[in-house]
């Protein structure tokens, strides 16, 4: 029985996308058992490979069922959408590459939710291109989520043991405090209850809930919203047999996340979460490694993404890191076993 691909999306042209997508395809997978294809550009990669001078040939191809055969001669590229038609000029903002590049994600995701491949792998997008075809385009997690009809799924971060849940992301600081509500934390709490069983392979596994304020509010001197939503929600998630614990202060659910005493933490918003775990998990220095994965819960659409931006600075140079795409790839194999 031949296995369900997993696809690739390859990201903005002007940034680094390219570049890691072809880095980590063009090397033996050994942790990865399905057929990889690249969604994107194959004169894009062309050039990508001509910067690269890596070895395996691009093959062409018009649907995820030839990925398979192909793979075995070389790396299938799957072109779909709105084709990028300028020149690639590395760190440049432009509302074809934004197009292009979101097209790419389209394609992948409909193949995904139409059962033609398991599982979709993003390279990073730019935004600020994106939004100049699509006012108010947010990012990936809430562009998928609208494909798969659910506006507002979840963002987790992952590496190993360090699972990080959110209950907003892309949004300002002061919308993401109105999102704390119980209704979302029950939401969030229970799909990250959900995935911590499948990955972590645990029956109860142990869920930390940070609060939104400092100190966790310090019993309403700081704020209110520990008291009056988050405990509730809490309460409701135990009543569920979901084992979590909380409003823990965020300085202290982290190092307690580092420390194991949780298998996973839901952060309250995008920076909450995101801030301590790229400040553990990335290598910014001359070597620019990088690793740890997004994913997304809850969704018909298994979607897993690096954990870092475009690269503008340093794209086309041939130096960017791979790690995190290839640590996103595994996952997205790792959470498809037993499927077909």
């Amino acid at each position: 029985m031949t296995l369900k691909p997993l696809l690739i999306t390859m990201g903005d042209p002007n940034g680094i996308g390219p570049e890691i997508c072809l880095k980590l395809v063009s090397r033996k997978l050994a942790r990865v058992s399905r057929p990889v294809g690249i969604v994107g550009d194959f004169q894009v990669l062309g050039a990508a490979q001509d910067l690269l001078r890596t070895q395996k040939d691009l093959i062409l191809i018009q649907n995820p069922e030839e990925i398979a055969a192909a793979a075995k001669f070389g790396i299938p590229v799957l072109e779909a959408g709105a084709p990028f038609q300028e020149k690639i000029v590395p760190g440049k903002i432009t509302k074809n590459a934004g197009a292009a590049s979101i097209a790419w994600v389209d394609a992948a995701a409909k193949w995904c939710l139409a059962g033609r491949a398991a599982a979709m792998v993003t390279a990073p997008l730019c935004k600020e291109a994106v939004e100049k075809t699509i006012p108010g385009f947010q990012g990936h997690t809430e562009y998928i989520g609208a494909i798969c009809g659910d506006e507002h799924p979840v963002l987790a971060l992952v590496h190993g043991n360090w699972v990080v849940a959110h209950v907003s992301t892309h949004v300002s600081l002061r919308e993401a405090c109105d999102r704390v509500t119980e209704e979302r934390l029950l939401k969030v709490g229970t799909l990250l209850n959900d995935f911590l069983k499948r990955y972590r392979g645990k029956e109860k596994p142990g869920i930390g809930v940070a609060g939104l304020n400092p100190h966790a509010g310090e019993h309403g001197l700081f704020g209110h919203e520990e008291i009056k939503i988050i405990a509730p929600a809490v309460r409701k998630l135990r009543q569920k047999k979901i084992n979590a614990q909380g409003p823990i202060p965020a300085d202290v659910a982290f190092p307690q996340l580092k420390g194991e005493l949780w298998d996973g933490v839901i952060a309250m918003y995008h920076d909450q979460g995101h801030v301590v775990t790229k400040t553990l998990l990335f290598d910014l220095g001359k070597k620019r490694k990088t690793s740890g994965v997004n994913t997304t819960l809850g969704l018909p659409v298994m979607r897993m993404s690096v954990d870092h931006g475009t690269g503008f600075d340093i794209a086309w140079q041939g130096i960017a890191s791979e790690n995190s795409l290839k640590d996103a790839l595994e996952l997205a194999n790792r959470m498809q076993q037993g499927n077909p």
